[in-house]
């Protein structure tokens, strides 16, 4: 496939300017001429992602080459200010930091052997059956997720099942089915409450602007039995698409115990907190990424960490992030977010199409860009609508941005469970298309019915 690349790049660049040329005779379709290029350079981009005829992370360079050389200019010479800033954030915001600081920590867990002894412990209480294993560590992901940030708790876990995984064969198939148990348990947990993902936490404070918010308690009874019900699918999927050969694991090496030693004493300490900054963000007021300075200042600062093992941190993943969250900030700046959702066919539609048509639309916009910018974009638009009860329609765009988890860029967890270098994009993207259809119809049906009985309308 990589000798390919060349003729690949030359044929998306030739089809991004004649689908320039189309957009610009097309002018009915009132888009305008950055968007018109954002657009370009996000099915550039998607294809790029999906197909991985390059690294993901030269996707992110491509997408931030485009949008300095082509995107920028053609917003200054149509009057939109626009600064290059806007572009190069991405690629050192919060949610960075965050991905830096889980690293950080996974590195010194494995370098003390730690990760090896919470797996021991994990095996312990959930068995070496591979089924019921699996089931263990998504149950415990999802409601740790509830709680934490999923992008932490993803981080967590997975310093915990990858010497799991690694405990197969490595043709195994049940090892990618581990290391994606992590981030799909991870994404379907922030459901359950209002702190549970980001979506959630912008749905709530627009509900309360327009003074009809639901409880913390109401929030939980219309989430939790959806995070049920979807980690038992989402477990089902695993097992039905990963069929490995072998059913038990065991590891390898003796049991023997840690040798405490002021170096592992010092990770075991910063690393609870660590977590305990994580879960108290709402009392301390700091950023998660913030908190996740702690690891990264105290590990390399008192040489617990080296050079060497700064080298080893999947870099690549934290560049294909950065990339994701820069094609959300021009999908946004260019207007075409704002296109895309003005043409939505809501206009004199009652609720029930409402959340259909939305909920959708969100699941879309966040398997290829922030599922946060998602929010924000769509939520205040909601608001806007003629509609007597909104609450279900925000909630269950809430839903839906949180639930979108095809790709490795769609959201944080995955992109850490990529970072193993055990999957592949496609092992990503059958499950978690699966999940995310089915997920997205439940919760426009029988979700629908559930928050209609338990007072949410």
């Amino acid at each position: 496939m990589r000798k390919s690349i060349v003729p690949l790049l030359v044929a998306g660049l030739i089809v991004a300017f004649v689908l320039s040329g189309v957009f610009e005779v097309y002018s009915r379709w009132e888009l305008s001429g950055p968007a018109q290029v954002a657009f370009v350079i996000l099915l550039i981009a998607a294809t790029l992602w999906i197909s991985e005829a390059v690294p993901l992370f030269v996707t992110s360079f491509v997408v931030l080459g485009l949008g300095l050389v082509w995107l920028v200019p053609r917003m200054r010479r149509d009057g939109m200010a626009i600064s290059e800033s806007e572009l190069l954030a991405p690629f050192f915001s919060d949610v960075i930091l965050l991905f830096l600081g889980g690293f950080v920590l996974s590195a010194a867990l494995h370098k003390y052997r730690l990760d090896e002894q919470m797996a021991r412990w994990m095996l312990a209480r959930t068995g070496r059956r591979v089924p019921v294993m699996l089931i263990g560590v998504m149950a415990v992901t999802a409601v740790l997720s509830m709680w934490l940030s999923n992008t932490a708790t993803a981080a967590m876990m997975l310093a915990i099942c990858l010497p799991i995984a690694q405990q197969l064969p490595a043709d195994d198939a049940h090892r990618k089915a581990i290391l994606l148990a992590v981030p799909f348990a991870a994404n379907i947990g922030g459901l359950g409450t209002p702190i549970g993902s980001p979506p959630n936490a912008i749905a709530i404070q627009y509900m309360q602007h327009a003074g009809f918010a639901p409880s913390f308690g109401m929030w939980m009874l219309i989430g939790v039995p959806g995070v049920v019900v979807m980690i038992g699918f989402a477990w089902a999927v695993l097992m039905l698409v990963f069929r490995g050969r072998q059913t038990t694991i065991e590891l390898s090496g003796e049991t023997a115990r840690i040798q405490w030693s002021p170096s592992a004493v010092v990770v075991v300490a910063v690393s609870a907190a660590t977590v305990v900054g994580w879960v108290t963000s709402g009392m301390h007021g700091l950023a998660a990424g913030t908190v996740a300075l702690l690891p990264v200042v105290a590990f390399f600062g008192a040489k617990i960490l080296t050079v060497k093992d700064l080298r080893t941190i999947s870099w690549d993943v934290l560049l294909m992030m950065g990339g994701g969250l820069c094609l959300g900030t021009i999908i946004s700046v260019s207007g075409l977010a704002a296109w895309l959702v003005e043409r939505l066919p809501v206009e004199d539609s009652d609720c029930f199409v409402l959340l259909v048509i939305l909920g959708s639309a969100a699941c879309l916009m966040s398997s290829v860009m922030s599922n946060t910018a998602t929010a924000n974009l769509l939520m205040p638009i909601i608001l806007g609508l003629s509609v007597e009860n909104l609450s279900p329609v925000l909630v269950g765009v809430a839903f839906a941005c949180t639930l979108a988890m095809p790709l490795p860029v769609s959201t944080p967890p995955n992109a850490i469970a990529f970072s193993s270098g055990e999957l592949k994009v496609k092992d990503m993207l059958v499950p978690g298309a699966i999940v995310t259809v089915t997920g997205l119809a439940l919760a426009l049906t029988t979700g629908h019915w559930w928050w209609d009985l338990v007072g949410l309308f």
